[in-house]
């Protein structure tokens, strides 16, 4: 039974994996979208060029390749999702304090 119960911890560590992938995914095409819908408003004030500069950060933040444990690439992904979920806060921040640009 020993082997059953290791099994389960590896396909709940493959599922945590696939969710991770698909939220970073889902982050990154509405970073792509806000941009594409607020970008000419945001390149008219410092604030909002700093915001712009995060977002383009977050969009070029991948998963590194090579990655051979399961948990380095979880963790991998956990990264890229926080650099990314950071620049859409900043994005909300700013366009709450600035009525929407």
């Amino acid at each position: 039974m020993a082997w059953f119960d290791g099994s389960l911890d590896e396909e709940r560590l493959t599922r945590c994996e696939d969710k991770a992938t698909e939220i970073r995914k889902l982050l990154f095409g509405v970073l792509l979208l806000a941009k594409d819908r607020w970008k000419t408003g945001l390149e008219q004030e410092p604030e909002g060029r700093e915001v712009l500069r995060a977002i383009a950060e977050a969009e070029a933040d991948f998963v590194k390749g090579g990655l051979t444990g399961q948990s380095e690439r979880i963790e991998d992904s956990l990264d890229v999702i926080l650099t990314r979920a950071k620049a859409l806060f900043l994005l909300m921040e700013y366009l709450s304090e600035n009525g929407g640009a």
